[in-house]
């Protein structure tokens, strides 16, 4: 087996790439989000809007506009899709032929309950929540074929590799807000970090001239990070308008990796294991909300993500990027600014409210492929739609994100040699998300309360 499969395995198949392949990273999006069928169907828009049961995970200091109990869920189903096209050796004296892999699943994505109360004579409300942050749940198996060029071409060969990862990062937090005065809000929100994920890759290369004979070389890696971070929020609320701020800390979490790798060119595994830190960087949110009817609400963010902060840092790497494993000096990772924008607009009827939004977005990744560092620029658009009633909330989103960039690949077995792939071409990334939301409102709050009275004397 060639050294640096072993190693290029151990530390490509990044800890949160759900869908990262060891020859070249697809474009997932990495932009903190939260949570809940109405932001999304307003592109996620709604750092300055805030105001239901999943608050905390966009804004926590919304969460002090809540004056009633309520409980929140929301579940999640995605489609993935990944192709590549246009590939060719990097000397030109062979092409391959286009892919295409397709993955879908259903997922739980929030769960939360918010109470309010009042304590020395202001509104505040508290909140225990758990988040799927990112559902490492993805297969992708792309079969090219390799065309010889030239008679100096390689030789004629069908070419597979297959990358599974099953597993998750999942957020557990307790959020409080409260609101200072008519207009003011402030709120936190902290946040504990749990991920494990199994990932396994597996490349084949068959020749389509006689004698066919199968290399391969596969890899099987679990992964765990443990971790805390917290975040912070404040909004100014007005009749008309509304104006939101949030700052989430550097994530430093702790970081384990197993790797087991076998090929055909050696007997037996080879086994390594990298323990460190994981670092997620920082982010800051500011958000707008103009109502300028009654029925309408229009929300504009922009948010900034630290991406240089994105790193492993092990004993055996050093300190890498997290998208293309590169130390800072030579990464392309950049700094981005997103772009959210959305809208809603309420279709009252007798003792209900329909709702229609929709939005775009603009969501920059910077570069991920260390050999053409080509930004990763996704572009998203949303709608939505619900039934809302002074107890219940059922709210549901449609989400279409999409980005095309050049890439590297090393499609077969001991194509990798450093950071030089075995072909460039065209790769493109596009995902759905179904999300759906129920909010449960409790109205009678002095039920609850001679209940809970009962049970605690």
């Amino acid at each position: 087996m060639r050294a640096h499969f072993l190693l290029r395995i151990a530390i490509v198949a990044l800890p949160l790439a759900c869908a990262a392949t060891a020859s070249a990273q697809i474009g997932v999006s990495f932009n903190r989000t939260g949570s809940g069928a109405r932001a999304a169907g307003m592109a996620n828009a709604f750092i300055a809007v805030s105001d239901d049961g999943t608050a905390a995970s966009w804004n926590p200091s919304g969460l002090a506009q809540l004056r009633r109990p309520e409980l929140s869920i929301v579940s999640t189903t995605s489609g993935d899709s990944a192709s590549v096209a246009g590939f060719r050796t990097r000397d030109d004296l062979a092409s391959f032929s286009k892919a295409e892999s397709n993955y879908r699943s259903t997922y739980p994505d929030f769960a939360s309950l918010a109470v309010p109360v009042t304590l020395w004579g202001k509104p505040v409300t508290f909140q225990g929540a758990w988040r799927r942050l990112y559902s490492l749940d993805y297969r992708e198996l792309l079969s090219v074929t390799r065309i010889p060029l030239t008679p100096e071409g390689p030789p004629s060969a069908r070419l597979e590799s297959n990358s599974d990862i099953l597993g998750a990062v999942d957020l557990f937090s307790a959020a409080a807000a409260v609101k200072l005065t008519t207009r003011l809000s402030l709120g936190a929100s902290f946040n504990g970090w749990r991920g494990d994920w199994d990932e396994t890759e597996v490349k084949t290369r068959t020749p389509l001239d006689a004698p066919a004979v199968t290399e391969f070389e596969s890899a099987t890696q679990a992964s765990r990070v443990r971790g805390q971070s917290f975040v912070l929020g404040m909004m100014l609320t007005y009749p008309r308008w509304s104006a939101g701020v949030v700052y989430q800390n550097a994530l430093a979490s702790d970081f384990s990796s197993s790797v087991v790798a076998v090929s055909s060119e050696q007997e037996g595994e080879v086994a390594q294991a990298l323990e460190g830190e994981l670092h997620f960087p920082r982010a800051w949110g500011i958000g707008g909300a103009w109502r300028p009817a009654a029925r309408w609400t229009v929300a504009l963010d922009f948010t900034w993500d630290d991406w240089t902060e994105a790193v492993i840092d092990t004993p055996q790497t050093g300190r890498i990027s997290l998208f293309d494993g590169l130390s800072g000096d030579r990464s392309a990772t950049r700094d981005t600014w997103s772009v959210n924008a959305g809208a809603e607009r309420l279709f009252a009827g007798d003792g209900f409210v329909v709702p229609l939004r929709f939005g775009l977005a603009w969501e920059p990744q910077g570069a991920r492929d260390p050999y053409t560092r080509d930004p990763v620029d996704f572009v998203m658009f949303a709608l939505g739609t619900g039934y809302n009633t002074n107890t219940l909330k059922f709210d549901a989103a449609f989400q279409y994100r999409w980005a095309s960039f050049e890439s590297g690949a090393a499609f077969g077995p001991g194509e990798q040699l450093g950071l030089l792939p075995a072909a460039v071409g065209e790769r493109s990334n596009s995902q759905w998300r179904l999300k759906l939301s129920l909010i449960l409102r409790l109205t009678d709050t002095d039920k609850l309360k001679r209940t809970l009275g009962k049970v605690f004397g």
